[in-house]
């Protein structure tokens, strides 16, 4: 893992199993790769790694794997011309307010792509410390300093626990696209707060999850506000601003929380953040769900407070029709800032449940239940949420996976729905299959596994004929 930015890893759609870590590794140029027809589509080569449990079918939700990072080979894509534009970074930075004299840290600063820019906002007295693992990225950057004629900028080389930043010095801490890359992100947590002064403060930015706006890039290198917060309140932070002007991603604004719950005289009023069932339980929102199709389901939601308040929603949240309609699950965390005194509308990603029965409509209502209620759906959507596969076939593969574990669909009752994607209908439905393994469900003692025989044999692809003969005991 290294600290830079790793806004250059697009995307690749694959259709691939995701592999079990057993290390961080470095993607050399971004793995910026794309399937640009339906013909490579088609003839992609198909990676399977047989390993039947990637996710523990235990209570707990599965853990989040940081993402490989990319060295300084891909450092020219820092700087492409279209970053501007894609990620507004004077925007982003003009919300933190920066002045003359501020102590900041870039941490992840590759190239300096905000280190330069930072360092004009603080100029002529202010320092920015530039923290990098990477020698070679940090020599990029001293080069690209020096060709700008700028001052006040200290290259530090830092390590995989420990950004090397001075105790109480920093006013600011930014962040852009590196956090998901901390192979320790606690003990990173930990030297941040050591390093901020009292009033000090972090700005961190990450691609969206939430709403398919960050799609584009890989899914590991993006977080949703629900990923972030579980992690960040716990190791002494305060959420003090959530922005989303920017056009796929979430700027966080967050202060040291004192340990004594005393808050500092400079300190910004905290923005209270609940998760949904949390939220309800205190009686701060009151919510309705309703259905809009099988991809979405609507929330009406009002707060029961006067301040706003940021509230967030687990993937694999389920929601049961109360009529004939299909039950709902969300294939994506969400999350909504209420800020207005009457209800608001929150539309969140779903997938529908029950194969056999209609699609909800609006005039339908649907009872909210915690995703940890339905543990084998939600770790279904927990790994489809995950992962990067073609918009053309992803969400087949996913709708089939669900049924499988459902409705213990078997192989004729998957191939209609399945002869909508531009791939062999048998390796639709295989890869179906293989995904639900992965998701720590035992597709042995599922229908699907008793039908292999309709499908397994016409598969042209022997890495995927081989995760099924890993599985088969005979």
């Amino acid at each position: 893992m290294a600290h830079h930015r790793s806004s250059t890893t697009k995307a690749s759609p694959e259709l691939v199993m995701p592999r079990l870590k057993k290390a961080i590794a470095p993607v050399p140029n971004g793995s910026r790769r794309r399937i640009t027809n339906l013909s490579s589509l088609i003839c992609f080569g198909l990676v399977i790694t047989c390993i039947p449990n990637l996710i523990s079918a235990q209570d707990e939700p599965p853990k989040r794997i940081p993402a490989p990072f990319m060295t300084y080979l891909g450092a020219d894509w820092l700087e492409r011309p279209g970053r501007i534009s894609e990620e507004r970074p004077d925007e982003m930075l003009a919300a933190m307010e920066l002045k003359d004299g501020d102590v900041v840290a870039d941490i992840g600063a590759g190239s300096g792509f905000h280190t330069r820019r930072m360092a004009k906002l603080v100029a002529p007295t202010g320092q920015v410390f530039a923290v990098d693992i990477q020698p070679e990225m940090l020599e990029i950057l001293r080069a690209r300093v020096e060709d700008e004629g700028l001052t006040g900028i200290l290259p530090v080389l830092g390590e995989f626990d420990d950004p090397k930043l001075p105790d109480g010095r920093i006013d600011w801490i930014l962040l852009v696209d590196v956090y998901h890359e901390f192979a320790n992100p606690d003990a990173m947590l930990a030297k941040m707060r050591l390093a901020l002064k009292k009033s000090g403060k972090v700005a961190l930015v990450e691609y969206r999850v939430e709403d398919g706006t960050g799609d584009h890039i890989k899914a590991d290198h993006r977080m949703s506000v629900h990923q972030v917060l579980s992690e960040w309140k716990p190791a002494g932070f305060d959420l003090i601003e959530l922005h989303e002007f920017l056009p796929s991603q979430h700027m966080f604004i967050f202060q040291k929380a004192n340990e004594d719950g005393s808050i500092e005289v400079s300190a910004q009023s905290v923005i209270p953040n609940h998760s949904l069932f949390e939220a309800i339980s205190e009686g701060h929102v009151e919510v309705n769900a309703s259905g809009q199709g099988t991809e979405t389901v609507n929330l009406r939601i009002r707060r029961m407070r006067s301040e706003p308040m940021v509230i967030t929603l687990p993937v694999g949240t389920y929601f049961e029709a109360t009529g004939s309609g299909s039950d709902m699950i969300a294939r994506r965390d969400g999350v909504i800032i209420l800020q207005e005194d009457g209800p608001q509308t929150w539309t969140l990603l779903g997938r529908s449940v029950n194969r056999s029965r209609p699609a909800p409509e609006a005039q339908d209502r649907f009872e909210i239940h915690p995703a940890d209620e339905q543990i084998p759906l939600r770790n279904v959507m927990w790994l489809f949420q995950g992962m990067n596969l073609h918009p053309m076939i992803g969400p087949v593969i996913e709708q089939l996976a669900l049924w499988i574990v459902s409705e213990n669909a078997g192989y004729d009752d998957l191939v209609e729905h399945a002869s909508g994607v531009p791939i062999p209908v048998e390796q639709a439905v295989a890869l179906a299959a293989a995904y639900t393994d992965s998701a720590g469900i035992d597709i042995t003692q599922k229908q699907i596994w008793a039908d292999r025989d309709k499908f397994v044999p016409a598969l042209t692809d022997e890495t995927l004929k081989k995760v099924f003969e890993a599985r088969d005991p005979h």
